[in-house]
């Protein structure tokens, strides 16, 4: 999508125009590079697909690199690997990569035996998991840093050029592999009010999700940010349980705008909250029961849940029955360099 035209009901795509009685917008949110230019252009962004694709093939041609290199510092660089951001996509990638060092590296790579290779995760708050329990927090942490991770808190990360990472602290660390899980951001379109947005990026809306300063353009998701729920007085997390929530109850005011009746004001349901933090290790916090568990009970949870969302049986099936030889043979045979599919700038 190109253009919204509200005062026409219309929007401008790049094939056509379409014209709406009313307009959703659930477009998400993308990566955010607070403005650093060189972050932008080097890290390894953690937001889609073709990212996780891109990510695993630059740490496989590293990898090769490294053990043909006989030059320590160099591979040093090669096999270092620096994770900005600490909430669950950045923990469960930093303990991800320290299994991979303890159980794959040095049985496929065995040349690679006395080089030094360093994981840091980085994250600009005072603890890991912000948005989780302090027990969680704390969970997190001590798990974490036994997998060998080395965890900077209340250290952000301020530009990456010339394989070195700068920290705002004045340190350096020598990576050519710095993995982007810092933060996102929602998008600009044209032709909606610029009063119409508030933090990063995000849609303001109403407790019905309608956006502000306009008349029947409603959004929901990551791209909106909604003030009006009394638990949630920042907005809520950007989750999939919010979307799916905000789109259930968007669809049940739209049939009572038909009807002429009083529309339903959106409330959070929240279920709980989990993250994974590697092989049996895991926290989840329940709050409506105040409960909270980690390690191995955590992990089965997570598995569950993660595994009942599959849509089908035999999605589910067959995605127990892999996780079922990884765990066991704490490997995955797939070696292979995917080229994800390009996208283009006007992609939606």
């Amino acid at each position: 999508m190109q253009k919204v035209i509200p005062s026409e009901n219309k929007i401008i795509l790049n094939n056509g125009e379409l014209h709406y009685d009313q307009l959703v917008f659930a477009t998400g949110a993308e990566t955010s590079y607070f403005g650093m230019e060189n972050v932008k252009k080097n890290a390894i962004p953690m937001k889609t697909l073709n990212d996780a694709i891109e990510m695993r093939n630059t740490l496989l041609k590293n990898l090769e690199k490294a053990a043909i290199c006989k030059d320590i510092r160099t591979r040093r660089t090669l096999l270092t690997i620096v994770v900005a951001g600490g909430g669950p996509t950045g923990v469960e990638v930093s303990g991800m990569f320290a299994e991979m060092r303890k159980n794959i590296l040095l049985k496929e790579y065995p040349e690679l035996d006395t080089t030094a290779s360093n994981i840091y995760l980085i994250d600009g708050g005072d603890a890991l998991l912000s948005p989780m329990s302090k027990d969680s927090q704390k969970d997190t942490l001590e798990a974490i840093t036994k997998l060998g991770v080395i965890v900077k808190l209340n250290t952000r990360v301020i530009d990456y050029k010339d394989d070195t990472v700068f920290l705002a602290d004045g340190k350096t660390i020598q990576t050519k592999n710095l993995i982007w899980a810092a933060g996102v951001s929602a998008k600009i379109f044209e032709g909606i009010p610029i009063e119409s947005y508030g933090r990063s990026k995000r849609m303001a809306t109403d407790a019905f999700n309608k956006v502000n300063a306009t008349e029947n353009i409603y959004a929901i998701g990551d791209t909106c940010i909604q003030l009006s729920d009394a638990d949630f007085p920042e907005g809520h997390p950007q989750v999939a349980q919010v979307a799916i929530q905000q789109g259930v109850n968007l669809a049940e005011n739209f049939k009572l705008m038909l009807k002429n009746k009083p529309l339903k004001p959106f409330k959070y349901n929240d279920k709980g909250s989990m993250a994974i933090i590697g092989k049996n290790k895991a926290v989840v916090d329940l709050p409506k029961s105040k409960m909270h568990f980690n390690g191995f009970f955590a992990w089965m949870i997570w598995l569950f849940v993660h595994l009942m969302s599959l849509i089908t049986y035999r999605n589910r099936i067959n995605t127990f029955y892999h996780w079922m030889i990884a765990y066991f043979s704490k490997d995955q045979s797939l070696r292979m360099i995917i080229r994800p599919e390009k996208r283009t700038k006007g992609d939606a």
